[in-house]
């Protein structure tokens, strides 16, 4: 079997059921720089020198580090996949994957998250409350987007949040300003579509206003460096750092967070440098 039927069975049985982004994504890492180089060979004829090739070519397109293991890591799934379904004996080759440090850092201020709110609202009320709920309950994008009316306890004001990235489900509190955007959105539940929605159009079919809102505030006017960049994702680190910063102890922001491991969470703790000293100054004992 070709590398490239072995992706179509990947594409079918595992592809499929991602969301339309990742899709899409995978799809153009693919066609633009996988299949080109090793889509012909046979599985079987893929070893650590075929690989090497995929990787500089990648490096020789000048792609970024994070976009060089993403397209490695399609091709190890892919590998691993087959293998496991039986349609080669394998084994996979192993091989390194590049290291990066690809964390974005920064975060808004509380006057800079009005700014935002204030022009999504502007364009769009549905913006506007998924910006809110995001920056009020530190969710992913992905979890917001995919959140289900009977997913919402109004009652107990929290929201059960299945299938995270990291595949474990977990129960996230929501504060009285998180709690009323979704009391809104139950009261207009629509059919099987997810909880947030207006009129049937889903925001992530809309993601440019959110962009646009982005760009018209000058939030990363001059800033090349992707990391600095004010993305979506930002909403999440500000929930955070907003935390930290006002006393929250690490392992409560991670449990919040949906972290897998309280380390993901350590890069926020150099914003809370004075519960160091606090922790310290408990210890009393007269010598």
């Amino acid at each position: 079997m070709k590398f490239s039927e072995a992706f179509g069975v990947y594409r079918e049985l595992v592809l499929s059921s991602q969301t339309r982004r990742e899709i899409t994504s995978e799809l153009g890492r693919w066609e633009k720089h996988v299949s080109p180089v090793l889509g012909e060979y046979q599985l079987d004829k893929i070893r650590n020198l075929q690989i090497l090739q995929l990787k500089k070519s990648l490096e020789a397109k000048k792609l970024s580090p994070q976009s060089v293991y993403h397209c490695l890591s399609l091709a190890r799934r892919i590998l691993h996949r087959a293998e496991e379904w039986e349609l080669y004996p394998g084994p996979v080759p192993r091989f390194r994957m590049p290291k990066f440090d690809n964390r974005r850092l920064r975060f808004l201020t509380p006057h800079e998250v009005g700014q935002l709110l204030k022009k999504l609202e502007e364009v769009s009320d549905l913006w506007r409350d998924v910006a809110a709920f995001a920056v009020n309950t530190g969710l992913r994008a992905g979890e917001i987007y995919s959140m289900r009316p009977y997913a919402v306890d109004t009652e107990n004001a929290q929201v059960k949040v299945y299938d995270s990235k990291n595949s474990l489900s977990r129960v996230v509190p929501l504060n009285a300003h998180a709690l009323a955007i979704v009391q809104k959105y139950r009261r207009r539940a629509w059919r099987d579509l997810p909880l947030f929605h207006e009129n049937g159009q889903l925001p992530e079919r809309s993601y440019h206003i959110f962009r646009r809102a982005v760009h018209d505030c000058g939030f990363n006017r001059g800033i090349a460096d992707r990391r600095e960049r004010i993305c979506f994702h930002s909403l999440r680190h500000t929930f955070a750092s907003w935390l930290v910063q006002s006393g929250t102890p690490l392992v409560l922001v991670s449990r919040l967070l949906g972290h897998k491991d309280i380390k993901m969470t350590m890069r926020y703790s150099h914003l809370a440098p004075s519960q160091e000293r606090e922790a310290v100054s408990l210890i009393k004992f007269d010598f």
